[in-house]
This record gives structure tokens, sequence and C-alpha cells, in this order.
């Protein structure tokens, strides 16, 4: 059996194809971007589901053979696997804001550590609700579904979607500081309630100043509201999900 070049292009096509795509997914989604993964088990990872995409999908069309072609088309898929991704990552840093928002309004934000998930030092507050909103990104479903998104993104061949339907991205910010504020609500107006109390009660007793009884009580006032607040994190986790699966679903192809 001779090979010819067109049918090792077809071949590498197939599996190369949705291995770029899931490639840039691999690099912004939650869970699958994830820094506790190691590299090489991503690389695997990425690899057997671009084999298993390969059997299933459609008949794609062949890698291109030319250097230039080739590197254009790798850099445009692994460019749209991870704006895919990307725009579920809005779940779980919106729920992450909302921790960061209450630790500074109840003045915990002094308390950091360095996670391994963030870029540099962050909040213990940011970190705590950094997890509440990956658990709850898995348990809305959201990583099958956004790889089974990617899987559908191939149903009209290779194309990304056109630049008009990206305008629902920028709805995203939005909705990012809205749900943010949303969820840290209730520990801001109880801080401003504690710091108003506290600021009257010093006029009629000094020695019951800020640092001496305030800080304590706002804090304590808040760490009470964020623990009563957390069964609100599945709720909105869900929301959010529905809301940036809308806005993948209208960068999938369509024909």
């Amino acid at each position: 059996m001779v090979l010819d070049q067109a049918q090792i292009m077809l071949w590498l096509g197939h599996f190369l194809w949705p291995f770029l795509r899931i490639t840039g997914l691999f690099l912004t989604a939650p869970l699958y971007g994830s820094a506790m993964i190691p590299s090489m088990v991503k690389s695997i990872l990425a690899a057997a589901y671009a084999a298993a995409l390969a059997m299933w999908l459609p008949d794609l069309p062949p890698f291109p053979a030319d250097p230039f072609s080739a590197i254009y088309a790798g850099i445009v898929q692994i460019a749209y696997g991870a704006l895919l991704g990307m725009v579920m990552q809005i779940v779980v840093t919106a729920i992450a804001c909302a921790g960061e928002i209450a630790g500074l309004s109840m003045g915990l934000s002094f308390a950091e550590l360095q996670f391994r998930e963030s870029s540099g030092i962050t909040p213990v507050l940011y970190d705590v609700m950094l997890w509440a909103g990956l658990l709850g990104f898995m348990a809305a479903g959201g990583p099958l579904w956004l790889f089974s998104a990617l899987a559908h993104s191939f149903a009209h061949g290779i194309g990304v979607a056109p630049l008009s339907s990206w305008a629902s991205l920028a709805g995203l910010g939005g909705t990012l500081f809205s749900a943010a504020l949303g969820l840290a609500l209730p520990v801001v107006a109880v801080s401003l309630c504690v710091n108003l109390t506290v600021g009257l009660t010093t006029i009629f007793a000094p020695s019951m100043n800020l640092l001496s009884i305030g800080f304590p009580l706002l804090i304590l006032a808040g760490l009470w509201v964020t623990t009563a607040s957390l069964p609100a994190i599945g709720p909105a986790a869900a929301h959010l999900t529905t809301t940036c699966m809308d806005a993948v679903t209208a960068l999938l192809p369509h024909g």
C-alpha cells in the first residue's frame, strides 16, 4: 500500500483540527486549564480527546501542507478553542471576585495566600470562593457541556463563528461584575451597618474605637454572613453557567 501526501495530510487533519482546538480550550477553560493538573497530563488528555473526536466527527478537510497556511490554521484553531474556554471562565471568576469584594468590605484583605491557581498573592476569601465556584461549575455540568459544545463546533467543518456573533461577549463583562456584586452584597450591607454602628457608638463611648471593638466585630459579622450565604453559590453558578452556555452557543458556527 502506497500512501501519498494527500492521504497523509487527510489523516493528520482528522486528528490535528480537533487537537488544536482542544489545546486552546485547555489553556483557558475552568478545570481543564487548572494549574493543579500537570502539563503532561493535559497533553495526554488533549491527544486522547482528539483521537476520540477523529473517529466521531464527519469528514474534515486535510491539514494544509504549506507551512505558512498550517501555522495560520493552527493559530486560528487554538485561539477559537481558547475563546470558548474563556467564556466559561467567567462563571468561576465571578464567584471568586465576590469573595474578594466581601474580603475587602469586612477588612479581611490582609489575610493572603500564595495559591497555585492564581498568578500572585490573593486574599483567602478569594481562594475559598474560587474553589466554591469551581465546584458549582462542575455540579452544573459545565465541563461536560463545554466539551460537547467544542465537539459540535465541527458540525459544519473547521470554520469559526463570524465576528458579528462575537458581540454577545460584550455583555458578559457586565454579567461578571453584577454577579460578583450580587453575591457579595449581603456582606457589603452588613459591613456598612457595622461601620455606621461603631462610628455612632464612638461618639458616646470613645474607648470603643474601631480597632478595639469595630474591627473584630466587622470580621466576625462578615464571616457569619458569608457562611450563611454559601448556599446561594449553587443557584448562582447554575445561572451563570446557563448564561455563558448561551454565549458559547452564539459562537458556534451555524451552517
